[in-house]
């Protein structure tokens, strides 16, 4: 046979991606949860010329989520030469049902009897050979994660050969299916009629508004499901389901056989403390306050300090006016070169030090199966907000980019939950925003380990307020929708994939500043050094500027949240480009450039823009959480797929971020002294009861229309 696409199909957390990366060469996200693939990724295996499909992790082709449509769909399309079917050996049983739908094609297929090692440490033994012959398919042991048996799996690719129809019915089921197919005419579906049959039988509506066309044919089905509905006294749906776990658990019993008693494992010692309802959410804060004291506040900060001081402040800001001086540059060339692009560039790049760490520990705790830990603790908190733990992985992915993680939404069937996760998800710190908080946190509060930590939880704050608030309009309410989901055993995380995780994100970002943010740096730079004067146009001091014009008219939206001046103004208009702009453009309107043999550092630049803390804190917030950048706004776009809730999620989140930054300068310097009492602290006093009152108000109950039935009379 002539292999030319692969469909490469598993459960969640199969390690169906890991073989996907190990098979192709590829660099796709790995994480040990829910949801890493959301929609079917290509790529090549070049040895063999091979397309490899990785189709979303799910378990069961039954099309209630939108993985499920995904992988079902293209089977049904039948563009494929050979199924993988990808099974976590140390939870056989989990994975079978899949591959009994997935035997019911009529397709080659070979089964990758993945994490083969975990069922070893388990004491779990299983009959490779008596498995194949059972299911009638090449059945290959191996462990993706450690490179194992991948060339026994190609091979196997490359052999296979149309199986042997396998049923997992009684005769009697198989004969109705039989039955269907006739009644449906789906001899012409060659490759999926038997599955479509069976998905007909349990009376599935898809198929039977495609194939089910007129009386004779619905009636003549109708008829084969009561045939075994009454032989079985069951319904056909939950017959099906039932004869084929019945399957699956005497083809364990066959095929496997424990070596040892099964003890206790080290997974569930560890989720006794993990997920316990008390000390569960406490950990959770302990371990993200961790992560940002480290990534912030101690290793990742050393190596900021180092590239913001050394590499960029000494070595490239003198080498370039080395460089420039000798080839007599002119003087708007050595601007451009040393307040524009190092300047501007040189200060987003001085905090990819702390990226790095917080990204490698971020992969950690998701390659590990902790944060599907955190999903199952925040979903019992989240229901109570009207949002399940599955609308917590979006907001995951966001700590790294918020544009896949808005297209993360796609799992989310509930159509409300998914609104709501769109508008709020930007909310979650993302790689774009640590430059700023990082340069705010080092500049005010140097001295204090809570700011960094304290943003994320306040992220998620601001998520909990807005799904209460908008649950109670009749636009969003909607009974929350139900959390499937699995707890993986514990993985230690290969350091292949570690760093190639953390290297994806930090080359993102990179990415990023060489192009958006090196364009807006060279725009912020030309706009804040020339101007029109009776000279003609001409390059003037910073002050006189294009921009200073521009910046000084827009300057007053902000005198409530504390940072009047044109700079901070301007900085938060090219942060609606991309985040990581707002540090770059302050750095260019500050002219740290020209004046670092003065000592003049960007935090003492800033206490010249934000004369106490509370408004350097509000500036942070208000770029936070207001709208992410023009990348993440298209996506959110397209995901919302209503231009009406896309203008309402913008409004939303501009006036909350324009109204916590409010209640933090006016409150928080009230507090701390700095401000005394005036009419913007009753303002914020009353913004807080309002918010207050929005989410412990009552929800209105919608008028009942009244219904009236019509009874037709003889």
């Amino acid at each position: 046979m002539s292999v030319k696409k692969i469909a490469l199909l598993g459960n969640q957390n199969s390690g169906k991606t890991t073989l996907f990366n190990a098979l192709t060469g590829s660099n796709q996200y790995v994480g040990n949860w829910p949801g890493v693939t959301i929609d079917k990724v290509s790529g090549k295996i070049s040895k063999k010329d091979w397309t490899v499909e990785d189709l979303p992790g799910l378990y069961s082709l039954s099309p209630y989520s939108p993985e499920e449509v995904v992988s079902r769909n293209f089977l049904i399309e039948n563009n494929f030469d050979v199924i993988v079917n990808v099974l976590d050996a140390a939870h056989l049983e989990r994975g079978l049902s899949l591959t009994c739908e997935l035997l019911s094609f009529n397709k080659p297929m070979v089964i990758a009897l993945n994490m083969i090692d975990k069922a070893q440490e388990r004491n779990l033994e299983i009959d490779v050979k008596k498995l194949e012959s059972i299911l009638k398919v090449p059945v290959i042991p191996m462990c993706a994660s450690k490179g194992s048996n991948i060339d026994d799996l190609l091979n196997a690719i490359e052999n296979a050969k149309s199986k042997e129809q396998v049923s997992c019915f009684p005769q009697d089921i198989d004969a109705a299916i039989d039955e269907v197919i006739a009644i449906a005419d789906l001899n012409k579906e060659a490759n999926s009629s038997r599955f479509i049959a069976t998905s007909l039988l349990q009376y599935d509506k898809l198929f039977i508004d495609e194939y089910v066309l007129g009386e004779n044919k619905s009636v003549a089905l109708a008829k084969s499901r009561s045939v075994i509905e009454s032989k079985y006294n069951l319904d056909a749906e939950s017959l099906i389901v039932k004869l084929r776990f019945d399957f699956i658990d005497n083809l364990v019993k066959e095929c496997t056989k424990y070596t040892k008693p099964l003890k206790e494992t080290l997974t569930s010692k560890i989720d006794d403390i993990l997920t316990h309802k008390i000390f569960a959410l406490p950990i959770f804060f302990g371990i993200v306050y961790v992560i940002y004291y480290l990534a912030v506040s101690t290793i990742g900060t050393m190596g900021t300090d180092y590239a913001n001081d050394v590499i960029f402040g000494e070595y490239v800001t003198d080498f370039a006016n080395e460089v420039l001086e000798s080839s007599n540059a002119p003087e708007w060339l050595s601007g451009l070169v040393v307040d524009g692009i190092v300047g501007g560039v040189g200060a987003v790049l001085g905090f990819v030090p702390q990226m790095i760490v917080l990204f490698l520990l971020l992969s950690i705790l998701e390659q590990c199966g902790y944060m599907t830990r955190v999903a199952f603790v925040l979903d019992r908190i989240f229901r109570h907000f009207g949002l399940s733990g599955r609308c917590f992985i979006p907001m995951v992915i966001a700590t790294g980019c918020g544009v896949p993680a808005l297209m993360a939404s796609k799992s989310i069937d509930n159509i409300n939950e998914r609104r709501i996760t769109l508008i709020t998800t930007t909310f979650m710190p993302c790689s774009a925003k640590l430059p700023i908080l990082a340069m705010i946190s080092a500049a005010f509060f140097p001295e204090s380990t809570l700011i960094a930590p304290s943003i994320y939880f306040i992220a998620i704050f601001s998520i909990a307020v807005t799904a209460i608030i908008l649950k109670k309009d009749d636009a969003f309410n909607e009974e929350v929708s139900p959390f499937v989901l699995e707890l993986p055993d514990y993985h230690m995380p290969t350091l292949g994939n570690v760093l190639r995780s953390t290297y994806l994100r930090c080359k993102a970002f990179v990415t990023k500043a060489g192009t958006i943010i090196f364009a807006t740096v060279v725009m912020v730079w030309f706009l804040s050094s020339f101007n029109f004067t009776d000279e003609g146009f001409s390059m003037v001091e910073v002050d006189d500027s294009i921009l200073a014009v521009f910046g000084s008219a827009v300057a007053f939206i902000f005198i409530p949240l504390g940072f009047a001046t044109w700079q901070a103004s301007v900085a938060i208009i090219t942060g609606l480009l991309a985040k990581e702009n707002v540090v770059g453009t302050l750095a260019v309107l500050l002219g740290l450039g020209e004046v670092a043999e003065d000592d003049a550092t960007l935090g003492a630049a800033l206490h010249g823009q934000f004369t106490i803390s509370a408004a350097a804190l509000s500036f942070l917030v208000f770029n936070l959480f207001s709208t992410p950048c023009i990348a993440a706004l298209g996506a959110m776009k397209r995901q919302l797929a209503s231009g009406k809730m896309f203008l309402f999620a913008m409004v939303y989140m501009l006036g909350w971020a324009y109204g916590i930054s409010f209640v933090i300068y006016q409150l928080g310097g009230f507090i701390d002294g700095s401000l005394g009492f005036s009419i913007g602290t009753l303002v914020a006093i009353v913004l807080v009861l309002f918010v207050l009152y929005m989410v412990f108000k009552p929800r209105r109950e919608p008028m009942r229309s009244l219904k009236i039935e019509a009874k037709i009379l003889d």
